[in-house]
């Protein structure tokens, strides 16, 4: 098992953009929600995993494999956009094999090429601004946890492991401020009385105005830089490779996929995400049990 998250590489090096606030993925220009024509045939295809692309048992289904393998065949870039570190991806290289090229991980701040995980593009956030956000949510919400990987490695307090076993392996410590470091790659926080939308409901009222938090499926919020994202990282990938937004086609399910979504030039909502998950897509596909994902692919080669 593999432990949360493996930040700190020596093959890149780290972008500080996002402690300065600087937007770099999802101005109001850049929204590409209103140019979306059906006729247009995208280049790049990005896919969300969780709820997405993968079915309930973590797997990606034989349609899916099939579907992916077809689109990268026919000349598309196809690029997988994850909440999970590059670590955590890696294992369905089996599966997907060199149909992806690359993965946007962690939400944007870490970015890589698939499938063997190579580093392209680390983003952290000055540690004094994670000291400042624990700080405000224990005064504001007592009993909140926090799990954190900075440069000096990770921490995580009681109750995490519990909320994503399959990227925990270390023991709880009692504060995770005790860790140390200079620069924060992951930061999430949770509560045992309280939903994931109430803490999302309380997060901007607590935290410095250069972060944010999101949703990523599990039971807990992401807390990262305004300015870092899905989008974001996705828009970086594609300046690399030399394709618009209007040509992307963007699929997800959660709410840390909305601006991935409404940036690009095709936004596609799975049937099982939330409803505020699907208002920002163009359109709607089956649920990931479905197969959603090959749905909408296979049209694409008609």
């Amino acid at each position: 098992m593999h432990s949360f998250p493996n930040a700190s590489s020596p093959r890149a090096p780290v972008d500080q953009r996002g402690r300065r606030g600087l937007n770099v993925g999802h101005s109001k220009v850049l929204r590409q929600g209103d140019r979306y024509r059906g006729d247009v045939t995208p280049k790049l295809i990005a896919l969300d995993l969780d709820g997405t692309l993968l079915t309930s048992r973590g797997n990606v289904s034989e349609r899916n494999v099939a579907a992916v393998q077809a689109v990268a065949d026919a000349g598309y870039h196809v690029v997988i956009a994850t909440g999970r570190p590059l670590h955590l991806v890696t294992h369905l290289a089996d599966q997907l094999g060199t149909s992806v090229s690359h993965v946007v991980g962690t939400n944007g701040s870490m970015i890589g090429t698939f499938p063997d995980g190579q580093l392209l593009r680390l983003t952290g956030f000055d540690i004094d601004l994670a000291h400042r956000a624990v700080a405000a949510f224990r005064l504001g919400l007592p009993g909140t946890g926090f799990a954190v990987a900075t440069d000096a490695g990770l921490a995580h307090e009681s109750g995490f492991a519990e909320r994503m076993p399959a990227v925990v392996d270390t023991d709880p410590i009692d504060d995770i401020l005790a860790l140390g470091g200079t620069e924060v790659f992951k930061l999430f926080a949770f509560h045992d009385n309280m939903s994931v939308p109430a803490l999302l409901g309380a997060a901007p009222a607590l935290l410095p105005e250069t972060l944010a938090a999101t949703h990523m499926g599990a039971d807990a919020i992401d807390i990262g830089p305004v300015a870092i994202d899905k989008c974001a990282g996705l828009q970086w990938v594609c300046e690399q490779l030399g394709v618009s937004a209007a040509d992307v086609i963007a699929f997800g399910d959660e709410w840390n996929d909305i601006t991935m979504l409404e940036w690009a030039g095709r936004g596609v909502a799975m049937g099982n995400a939330d409803p505020q998950v699907r208002a920002a897509a163009n359109e709607v596909a089956p649920p990931n049990m479905a197969d959603g994902v090959a749905i909408v692919l296979e049209r694409l080669l008609r």
